[in-house]
C-alpha cells in the first residue's frame, strides 16, 4: 500500500489516472484494527480549505477514531496534483484513487453543475460563515441538488465549505462599470459569465500569476488573500483592487468514495461525517477570516483598495439580472433537478440574514 501511494505520488495525476481505470488502485486498506486511506485535493496546502484538511479533518478523525473505537486510522495525504489535479478530484474519488477529496465544484461546472448554485445567483451574502450555513440548509430541504454525487460519481457530499467574498485585482484603474468594456478579465469557469461587458478568460489558481504577467489577463476575480498569496498584486504593478461584494461562493465539497463508505467501519464512518460537518464549518470561518488578511496585505502591497460604486455594482447587477433563469432552465433540462426553486429558496434564505441584492432576480 505505502509503496503504490508512493508511486502515484510521483507519477502524478495522469498516470494515476490510467492505474485507477485498470482496477489498480485501491486506496483503502484494513488490516485487523489498523485502517489506512487516502486522502487529497488537486490545490496545494496553502489553500485554506486544503489546509484545513490537514490541520482540522485528518487529525480530529484520527483523535477520534483511536479514542471512541478499536480502530487506528492513518490518512495518506496528497496535494498540489501529485494524484489529483483541480480539475479532476471528482473523478480522482470516483475512482478510487482518492478515498477523500476536497475539491472546487467551479472545475466541473457540468458533472457538479447544480451545486454550483451559488454561482448562478451573483451579489449574495458576502460572509463566508453566513453563506455556508445558509447553503447547507438549502441542501437539506433540496438533497436532490447532490444527487449525481451519488448516482453517477459514485461519492456521498460530507462537507461543505468556499472560499471568501469575490473581489475585483485589476491593472487599471476604474469607477464606472462601462471602464470595463473590452478589459480582459480572469475568472474560474462557472463565473466567467460575470465578465459580462469584459473579455471573460478562464483561468485556474496555478496559471493565474502568469496570466496577469504576461497580459492573458489584466484583471482577476478572485478573493484578497489568493491574489496576495499568489502574488498577483505583484503581477498587476501595483492595481487596484475593488470590493465587488459578489458575494462568498459555497463551492468546496469533501466527498467520501463510495466503495470506501461500504467497507469501512461504521464508528468510524460515523466519525468520518461528523468530521466532515466540524470541516465546513472550520474552513468557513478561516476563510472568512483570510479575506480582511488578505485587504490588509493588498494594501500594504501598495494595492488601492476600493469599495465598488452603488451605481457601478448596480449597473453590473442589472446586466446579469436575465442569466439566473437562463442557469435554471439549463441545469434542469441537464439534471433533472428544479432548480428555479433552489434559488429561489436560496435568495430568500439569504434575504432571511439581512442582506440585499442589487437587482430583484426573477426565476419562475
Amino acid at each position: 500500500m505505502k509503496q503504490r501511494s508512493k508511486t502515484l505520488g510521483l507519477i502524478g495525476a495522469t498516470a494515476a489516472a490510467v492505474i485507477a481505470v485498470s482496477g489498480a488502485a485501491n486506496a483503502l486498506s484494513i488490516k485487523g484494527n489498523e485502517i489506512s486511506m487516502r486522502i487529497g485535493s488537486g490545490h496545494a496546502p496553502f489553500i485554506t480549505y486544503v489546509k484545513h484538511l490537514s490541520k482540522t479533518f485528518v487529525p480530529n478523525v484520527v483523535r477520534r477514531v483511536a479514542a471512541e473505537t478499536k480502530y487506528k486510522i492513518d490518512f495518506k495525504q496528497h496535494y498540489a496534483g501529485t494524484v489529483v489535479n483541480v480539475f479532476d478530484t471528482l473523478e480522482g474519488v470516483q475512482d478510487g484513487r482518492l478515498d477523500i477529496g476536497a475539491w472546487c465544484v467551479c472545475f466541473d461546472d457540468d458533472k457538479a453543475m447544480a451545486l454550483n448554485l451559488t454561482y448562478y445567483v451573483p451579489f449574495h451574502h458576502p460572509n463566508a460563515s453566513v453563506n455556508q450555513v445558509i447553503f447547507k440548509n438549502l441542501i437539506a430541504k433540496h438533497p436532490s441538488i447532490k444527487q449525481d454525487l451519488s448516482k453517477r460519481y459514485n461519492q456521498t457530499l460530507i462537507g461543505l465549505t468556499g472560499f471568501n467574498n469575490y473581489g475585483l485585482l485589476t491593472a487599471f484603474q476604474w469607477s464606472k462599470f462601462s471602464d470595463l468594456k473590452n478589459r480582459k478579465i480572469l475568472a474560474a469557469g462557472p463565473n466567467l459569465p460575470w465578465v459580462i461587458v469584459g473579455i471573460p478568460v478562464r483561468t485556474t489558481i496555478p496559471k493565474a500569476a502568469q496570466q496577469m504577467q504576461t497580459g492573458v489577463g489584466e484583471g482577476i476575480i478572485l478573493f484578497p488573500d489568493t491574489d496576495y498569496k499568489l502574488k498577483l498584486h505583484e503581477a498587476s504593478k501595483g492595481g487596484q483592487y475593488t470590493l465587488t461584494d459578489f458575494g462568498a461562493v459555497v463551492q468546496i465539497v469533501l466527498s467520501v468514495n463510495n466503495r470506501t463508505r461500504k467497507r469501512l467501519p461504521p464508528q468510524v464512518l460515523k466519525i468520518i461525517d461528523e468530521e466532515g460537518i466540524v470541516y465546513g464549518r472550520t474552513a468557513s470561518a478561516a476563510s472568512q477570516n483570510d479575506h480582511d488578511w488578505g485587504i490588509s496585505m493588498l494594501e500594504k502591497a501598495g494595492i488601492k483598495i476600493v469599495q465598488i460604486a452603488p451605481d457601478a455594482k448596480k449597473a453590473w447587477a442589472q446586466k446579469l439580472a436575465d442569466w439566473p433563469q437562463e442557469r435554471a432552465e439549463t441545469v434542469k433540462a441537464k439534471k433533472k433537478v428544479n432548480m428555479a426553486a433552489m434559488m429561489n429558496d436560496f435568495i430568500a434564505m439569504t434575504k432571511a440574514t439581512g442582506h440585499s441584492f442589487p437587482v430583484d432576480y426573477k426565476i419562475k
